[in-house]
């Protein structure tokens, strides 16, 4: 862990056209656990990473029987998904099959620290690092987003896009 170090959560959200923002600050390890380049973290059941170079990618336990990936403006569904990950500006989130729980610490993750607001709509759980967001809405849809793509999942399918 390195001290000092802050992630700040924002959240922004409009109210009747007007828009009210809210900050929030948790050091590494109250949350996150921060080695070398990359921040760990947990999201549900999901066991998230986020690089230096804003990859972002999660592991998911168990694996999702299926994603869709929404790739040239048509939606395709991928079968058996045992990670997420965001690698590139040029492609969408996709399934990630060689993740082998590369985005696990061993134990596991900590879990995120929860925001607390005074807004019902402003998000639980946030974490930014490196351009990349990853949060937990205040839907507990959890969602990702990096490098101009995203992944979420609410209901039983993960979406990539």
């Amino acid at each position: 862990m390195v001290a000092g170090k802050y992630v700040t959560a924002r959240v922004c959200g409009g109210i009747l056209g007007a828009v009210g923002c809210l900050f929030g600050t948790s050091l590494f390890g109250v949350g996150a656990a921060h080695a070398a380049d990359t921040v760990y973290f947990a999201m549900g059941g999901w066991n998230c990473s986020i690089g230096a170079d804003s990859v972002v990618g999660c592991d998911l336990t168990p694996p999702a029987p299926s994603m869709n990936v929404l790739y040239a403006g048509a939606q395709m569904s991928v079968p058996n998904v045992p990670a997420i990950v965001i690698d590139s500006a040029a492609m969408p989130a996709h399934p990630q099959w060689n993740s082998n729980g590369s985005h696990t610490l061993p134990g596991g993750n900590p879990p995120l620290a929860r925001i607390e607001s005074a807004d019902a709509r402003a998000a639980r759980f946030s974490i930014t690092y490196a351009g990349a967001n990853c949060q937990i809405t205040y839907r507990d849809v959890a969602v990702c987003s990096s490098m101009g793509h995203g992944f979420s999942q609410w209901g039983p399918v993960p979406q990539g896009y």
